[in-house]
This record gives structure tokens, sequence and C-alpha cells, in this order.
């Protein structure tokens, strides 16, 4: 279980060619709009709820520590793949077996599951406010969940993530015109009416816990990007690319502080976990929240991708197990692979290879063809079943955030990219793997800590 499997090797091998007949790609400006693009999100408008939630002193400590182990984890990674040159499942499945490609990417696609599902619930949260200013009548959040199906459904079945090029750009624009709106309104209130220092908690005793999450949460998945944005930069400029991505991401974080702290300070205790909620009802505040609600929606498919091209790879291969069992129960007991005088491909085992990770060898059953109806069919059902699930809770986006970054954003960002290292590079100082190990046992602490705490205090105001 711990060795590296044949049809790793093969995607590796293709993957390895794919980049040696490219020669083009990014510079290291466009790595670095790569970059904030990847990590700037709705998770910017959680953070003033954040500051309230874990108070002043613990959100920052928190952030600041989340930064440290985010950077050393990308780091660490990214020194991996300098030797090993594979995907981030590549890197987990050389380090440890099939058992790490697994855990790769069932975390992955529950990560990107859990983004979506809280998209489901903040764009729910905006349209109630919209119908309300532009009709009178509030719908229930349940209600506005289920119309967004309407625009996540058809936007599933496209496959081509280049088809995205010129909405990316529409919801840049539109994310950065809300956090100039709510940072101006968030000014203006300030102005007029000062906090008191006193309502300023530095520690909130009866909710820090969900900051822990928050604070993994703000990453949303860009943990996953950094070995694909690496391959992508230019060879001749890679070595530039880890102080310009760790130095970026260090931006991100002192904005998102000071806008979690300037918008905190305005609204105080009656913040909302969607911080457009807190503006006051007019024309700005509606302009808010439908370019938000754009920008998230224009943002839902390329979060679910990666869980869809995961999920398809798996039902692929069991749809290919079952054709050969199939063949081998009309061909006769001795199977498929004896009647062609082979032993099959060593494919056809795994169900999380993915669906082109290795030729069809002789004697193996043929690769089944999966229709674009069938397809699409598949992603629809993703798409009903987050839907499904964000209805239930609709109510708790606070702690679904903070339950995704604790017990999914945790160990991809902080955790596996360490214990990937300690495998794949024996030779590091020996200050390098203690360093290592310590961040290892503190992300672990803090990942099962916030999520079982989480889960115990679930449905809980």
């Amino acid at each position: 279980l711990t060795r590296t499997p044949s049809w790793l090797e093969a995607v590796e091998a293709r993957r390895a060619a794919r980049r040696s007949g490219d020669q083009t790609g990014f510079t290291i400006f466009q790595a670095f709009l790569a970059t904030v693009k990847s990590a700037v999100g709705p998770a910017v408008l959680y953070m003033p709820k954040g500051f309230e939630e874990g108070g002043l002193a613990f959100s920052l400590g928190m952030l600041l520590l989340s930064y440290a182990l985010f950077g050393l984890g990308a780091s660490r990674l990214l020194e991996s793949w300098d030797r090993e040159r594979r995907s981030y499942a590549g890197l987990m499945g050389q380090a440890f077996g099939i058992r790490g490609i697994y855990l790769c990417r069932v975390t992955i696609v529950l990560q990107q599951c859990g983004i979506c599902l809280t998209y489901f619930i903040f764009v729910a949260t905006n349209l109630r406010e919209l119908a309300a200013y532009a009709t009178g009548k509030t719908p229930s959040l349940a209600t506005c969940c289920m119309l967004q199906l309407a625009c996540y459904v058809p936007l599933a079945w496209i496959r081509n993530m280049q088809n995205f090029a010129t909405t990316n750009l529409i919801a840049n624009a539109c994310i950065l015109y809300s956090l100039v709106v709510l940072c101006a309104f968030a000014t203006i209130r300030i102005v007029d009416a000062p906090p008191a220092p006193a309502s300023l908690r530095l520690f909130n005793q009866n909710a820090f816990y969900l900051f822990v999450g928050t604070s993994a949460f703000v990453y949303e998945g860009s943990a996953a990007l950094v070995v694909p944005l690496q391959e992508a930069v230019r060879p001749e400029l890679r070595e530039r690319f880890p102080r310009m991505y760790i130095r970026t991401c260090g931006g991100i974080i002192a904005t998102y502080i000071c806008f979690g702290i300037l918008n905190w300070a305005a609204y105080g205790k009656d913040t909302q976990t969607v911080l457009t909620v807190d503006l006051p009802r007019g024309p700005w505040k509606a302009s808010v929240q439908v370019a938000y609600t754009l920008a998230v929606i224009f943002t839902f498919p390329l979060q679910l991708y990666p869980a869809i091209q995961i999920l398809k790879s798996v039902g692929r291969k069991l749809k290919r197990l079952t054709v050969g069992r199939s063949l081998a129960d009309v061909r006769g007991s001795a199977g498929y692979a004896a009647v062609a005088g082979t032993g099959g491909s060593a494919s056809t085992a795994n169900p999380l290879a993915p669906a082109d990770s290795a030729p069809t060898a002789p004697g193996s059953p043929p690769r089944p063809r999966t229709s674009k109806r069938e397809g699409n069919f598949a992603r629809s059902l993703v798409v009903v079943a987050l839907c499904g699930v964000a209805v239930m809770e609709v109510d708790n986006l606070d702690k679904l955030v903070a339950l995704v970054g604790g017990f999914l954003g945790i160990p991809l960002a902080f955790v596996y990219p360490l214990a990937i290292h300690l495998r794949l590079v024996p030779d590091a100082p020996r200050a390098t793997q203690l360093l290592n190990r310590v961040c290892i046992v503190v992300g672990v602490v803090l990942a099962v800590m916030c999520s079982a705490v989480t889960v115990a205090t679930w449905g809980s105001s």
C-alpha cells in the first residue's frame, strides 16, 4: 500500500511530456495575478464576523499563525515538487502510496464541495435582501438556494474552464467594486459614530473556536493550486515563484486583517456573517449585493471543477471495473484477462485513478465511454445534492465555514505538505525536519479541536 502505483507513473510521465512540449508560460506578474485570483473570494466578507467571534487579539494571532503555517507548507510543497515534479496528489502518492492519493483526493473533493455549499448560502442571503428591496416581499433562504440551481446546473455542464476567462474578469471587477464600497461605508460609519474601545473585545470565550477554521478557510482551496501555478510559470522564472507566492499571500492576509478590523469596528456586535447585509438599505447596498452575487455565481463552477474531475475519474474507473467483471462472467470463469492471455491492467484496480491514467493494455476491459448527456446528468446530481445540504444548513453558514476550514483546509494546507516533505526530502537538516514535525502536530491538534467543538456546538447561536 505504500508503493507508488503504476498508473500514477503513467500519469506523471504524460504531465512531464506536456510540460516539456509547452514553451509558453506565466510571467511572474501573471503568476501574481493568478495567485490573487485563486485566494481572494467571498471569504474576505467573513472576516469582520470572524473578528467578532474570536476577539481582536485571538483573531490576529490565529491569522498570523495560519499564514506562518500556510507559507511553510507552500514552501515545503514546492521544495518537494522541485525534486519529484509531480502534482499534489502525485507527491502524496510518491510519499505515501495509494493511501496518500485516496486521502488527498477525498480531502480536495470535500473541501471544494464545502466551499460551494457556502456559496449557495451566501448568494441566498443576498438574493433574499435584494428581493425584499425590489418587491417588498422576503422569500425564504431555502427558496433562494433552490433558485440558484437555474444558474449553477448549466454552468456545471461547461467542460472547458477557458470559457470563463471573460467572466473571471467580470467577477474580479465586481469583487473590487464591492470591497471599495464596503470600506467606504464602514469608514463613514466610524467617523459618524466612533466605536467604544470596550465594544471591541480582545477575546471572545464563547465563539473563539470558530475562527480557527475561518483562518484556514480564507485561502479558499488555494493550497491545492500551489503546484499547478508553479508549473505554469516559465521555466527560467520558476526560481522566483516561491518568494513571490509567499509574499503575495502575506499581502492578502494583511488586507484581510485591515478589512476585517475596519468593518468590525463599524458594526460591532451587529456584524453579520455575510457582511453585505450590514449596509444601509438603498441602491448602494443593492449594487454591492448584485455585484458580489454575480462574482460568486461565476466563481462557483471553477471551485466545483476539481471535485467534478475527481468524481468523474472515480465513476469511469468503477464503470470500467463493472464492464470487466461482466466480460469475465460472459467469457467464462477464467476471466477476460485469462482468455486474452494477460494479467490485465493495474489501473483497473484503483477507482481513484484519473480516467486517462493509463492506456488500455492488451487484454484489459475496453475503456468505457460516457456520453455528454450522462456526464451532464451526473454533474447536475452533484449540484442538486449540494443545494439540498445547503437548504438543510442554511442558518449555519458560520459553522460551515469553520468546519470546512478546520477539518479540510488545515490538513490540505498545513499538514500534508509538511508530511510530504519529510518523506521526499529525507536529507533535509534535522532542524527543518523537527520544525516540520512540530507544525504537523500543531496542525493536527488545531484541526481536531476546531472540528470537534464546531460539531458539538452545531445549531447553537
